[in-house]
């Protein structure tokens, strides 16, 4: 019932804002780009995403686009649709967490990895992009469970666990380079901490088998790293990193990581051979990404997203800590409090905004575009146009050129005034020099803005204008922040 309860929140929360988040994102739309090509109409050959990721993407690996090239000939290019692919990967990974934290044969702790990655707002926000990253906690816990299945027992294993570790190991690579660091965690613990036995060996052997068949895209890796290394980036230290981790893995309740360290160090000899393995692992990892940063600054506020590779680990090392706690009712369910509530308080803090990209994505304005998408009631006609207000922020090209293939109306318009105070015009179609110009070829439009920001007092005069050329067919929706009318000329019926 618990794992039910976590997996209902993740899909709740990942999916509750698919429709009401614009495409106003760069990497959403280089996504778009790569399947659909420049033209956003049809999924482009597979080859062809191949190629476009290999072309202008090379520090990424292709797997997730291939996989969503694959699920937009199913459900189109509609971008609610298309976003569900990783609120279902975000949900696998609940699964697989769950699986992989039960290696200890304790399903109070699987069930408290499971609760604590699920209420983890980096988590919760990437599990709704048209990105890679729920992919990667998905085979993180499929990687380090192979693994240690492979290695808790002396019997004879099936080929299929042979190939399971060794083909994951590669498509993590080819999900994300970063995952090259849940690797060598895995590695270095088979190098230092496992007898050198056969079984060892056999091991071994599946980790190169996964490293072969990543060298077809070597070349593309080679020159990704170029491109990275030709970039002046200015990372956090060792210090800052650790800080910005204990934030967003702890939904910035910094006491908690602190406090599940004091625990587990006081029960050390309580741990079992899994637990102790599942700890090791999260240090070494730790390790490995910090080390790197020094050689390369790859750790920067912004990007704490690829870091979802570690939710796996630092989920079940904080699970280990609870498991420890009494089991009576009142205190378990007073921590599950506690930790929403730090959940919904960090969703809003500065530092989640600044970690998940939200900061940076206030300043690409998208009108609610939305509402002429999913709204019943709402029909563009080919004839007709949008219109779209906004006193000083204009829409960046990603955005018009989206919903213009989506709306498919006559043009996007948006009007703005710059910051000299000069009333702007954009267009997704033809040009558009004047407001003059605009009445003589659009004998129809819709009007959109959100009233929050938009209304009769900061654009009155593009107000009067609307209601001296044309009249009102009425308000098809009004809500708190969408407004949509539809207008006609005076000589026109509605």
């Amino acid at each position: 019932m618990g794992a039910l309860a976590c997996l209902l929140f993740v899909w709740f929360f990942g999916t509750r804002d698919l429709t009401t988040v614009p495409l106003a994102n760069h990497d959403e739309l280089r996504t778009l780009t790569h399947i659909f090509g420049p033209t956003i109409s049809s999924p482009q050959p597979l080859q062809e995403t191949v190629t476009s990721v290999a072309t202008h993407s090379e520090q990424h690996g292709p797997l997730y686009f291939l996989l969503l090239n694959l699920w937009s000939r199913l459900v189109g290019s509609d971008l609610f649709l298309l976003r569900l692919l990783s609120a279902y990967f975000a949900l696998l990974s609940l699964a697989a967490v769950y699986r992989f934290a039960r290696l200890s044969r304790d399903g109070g702790l699987a069930l408290a990895a499971m609760f604590i990655v699920s209420i983890n707002s980096l988590f919760l926000f990437f599990s709704r992009e048209l990105r890679m990253y729920t992919l990667l906690p998905l085979l993180v816990a499929w990687i380090v469970g192979c693994y240690w299945r492979l290695l808790e027992t002396s019997e004879r294993m099936t080929w299929w666990a042979w190939l399971s570790l060794a083909v994951s190991c590669g498509l993590i690579l080819y999900v994300h380079y970063f995952g090259i660091f849940a690797i060598a965690a895995v590695g270095m613990y088979h190098l230092l901490f496992v007898p050198k036995n056969r079984r060892w060996v056999s091991v071994s052997f599946a980790f190169v088998g996964g490293g072969l068949l990543f060298l077809p895209w070597a070349p593309t890796v080679v020159k990704g790293f170029e491109g990275f290394s030709s970039k002046s980036i200015s990372g956090m230290n060792a210090f800052e990193s650790l800080l910005s981790l204990g934030h967003v893995y702890s939904n910035d309740f910094w006491i908690l990581p602190l406090a599940a360290l004091i625990i587990i160090v006081w029960h050390r000899k309580q741990l079992d051979e899994p637990q102790r393995f599942l700890l090791i692992l999260t240090f070494l990892a730790i390790a490995v990404m910090l080390l790197a940063n020094e050689i390369k600054p790859i750790l920067i506020p912004k990007r704490l997203r690829y870091m979802l590779l570690l939710a796996p680990l630092l989920g079940g090392a904080l699970a280990i800590a609870w498991n420890f706690l009494p089991r009576r009712a009142p205190v378990q369910f007073l921590l599950a409090a506690v930790w929403i509530l730090s959940f919904f308080m960090y969703s809003q803090n500065e530092n989640s905004y600044i970690a998940s990209k939200r900061k940076s994505l206030e300043s690409l304005y998208a009108p609610p575009f939305y509402t002429l998408v999913y709204h019943p009631s709402i029909e563009v006609r080919p004839t007709e146009s949008v219109l779209s207000l906004h006193p000083s922020r204009k829409i960046t090209w990603i955005t018009g050129d989206y919903y213009q293939k989506l709306i498919k109306p006559s043009n996007l318009v948006h009007i703005y005034y710059d910051g000299g105070g000069r009333l702007t015009i954009q267009t997704t179609g033809q040009s558009i020099s004047s407001l003059d110009e605009f009445v003589s070829r659009h004998a129809a439009f819709w009007l959109l803005y959100d009233p929050q920001e938009t209304d009769e007092r900061s654009m009155g005069d593009i107000f009067w204008w609307t209601r001296n050329y044309y009249r009102s067919c009425g308000k098809y929706l009004e809500e708190t922040d969408a407004v949509v009318e539809r207008y006609v000329r005076d000589s026109d019926p509605c």
